[in-house]
């Protein structure tokens, strides 16, 4: 069941990074992060509310505390994530960020656990494949396409979000329990922080989220987040109930999704050494958590 909740949190972490990318091209990153995260943190309160009044459901404000760390974490990472796939090519973005797998096992090497030589090896695999994905030179295919190039600042986006997206994992872990109930309450907690950050951010800025905004986008956004949130979810209760290695490669594993549909309804295309870079960047990631 862990594993199984943990591929569904892939599916859609990978299918909202796709649209959230391409919604930040027209309204811009901090637009698309207030309307889609906001609106699914009132949804995750009101369920969290439910399961206190209807079920006995306990807050443990250390839980809450630790959720909304990550939160805090996880927001900029999605901000730096939608930006980055917003600039550069989406086939390439998330096999970079998704190389944040490797903070899980930074956290058990520091707290006694030795890693195995396979992840190890994940390591140096991901960081190549992190490299040529990143280098490789836009040349044309036999068809007369161009690879688009991932540019410097985009590149350094990436790896902004996958570190964040790191944390998160670890966080939303630790928060979680060890009950479904628990990872409920991990999420709200995660969502709290988020908001915060960004509400903090739209004052700010002063910018005002409803302009420019129509009904059809607002739903759009709404659909975001609530895929997004939703793998928050999965992936939280996946976390209480299996080990954290295993979850989190299988969670991690969103790239193939947001680069398939990137291929198929965008039509990007790879270069040979980009194609080879995200190819190896996969692979590390599979290969670290496989320890």
């Amino acid at each position: 069941m862990p594993a199984l909740l943990a591929l569904c949190s892939s599916l859609l972490w990978g299918s909202g990074d796709f649209l959230g990318g391409r919604a930040s091209r027209r309204h811009g990153v901090l637009r698309v992060l207030a309307w889609s995260q906001l609106a699914t943190t009132t949804l995750v309160w009101l369920a969290v509310a439910v399961g206190v009044a209807a079920m006995g459901l306990e807050v443990d404000g250390r839980s809450l505390l630790v959720a909304a760390c990550g939160g805090v974490a996880g927001i900029v990472a999605l901000a730096c994530f939608y930006a980055a796939l917003a600039r550069g090519p989406m086939a390439v973005v998330p096999p970079i960020a998704a190389t944040g797998v490797a903070l899980p096992v930074a956290v058990g090497l520091v707290t006694g656990s030795t890693p195995s030589g396979i992840a190890i090896a994940g390591i140096v695999v991901a960081v190549v494949g992190v490299v040529l994905a990143s280098v490789g030179e836009g040349a044309a295919d036999a068809d007369g396409v161009t690879a688009a190039r991932i540019a410097p600042r985009t590149l350094g986006l990436s790896l902004v979000a996958a570190c964040g997206f790191g944390v998160i994992f670890v966080a939303l872990d630790s928060a979680a329990g060890d009950t479904a109930g628990s990872a409920l309450v991990a999420t709200a907690g995660a969502r709290l922080g988020s908001c915060t950050v960004i509400a903090a951010a739209v004052l700010a800025t002063r910018m005002r989220p409803w302009r420019d905004i129509g009904p059809r986008d607002a739903l759009a956004f709404a659909g975001i987040g609530l895929l997004d949130t939703g793998a928050n979810l999965l992936f939280a209760i996946a976390a209480a109930l299996g080990e954290l290695e295993l979850v989190a490669v299988l969670g991690s594993l969103y790239p193939a999704v947001t680069s398939g549909l990137a291929h198929v309804v965008l039509g990007e295309r790879l270069g040979r050494v980009q194609l080879l870079g995200v190819v190896l960047a996969l692979a590390g990631v599979v290969l670290i958590a496989a320890r």
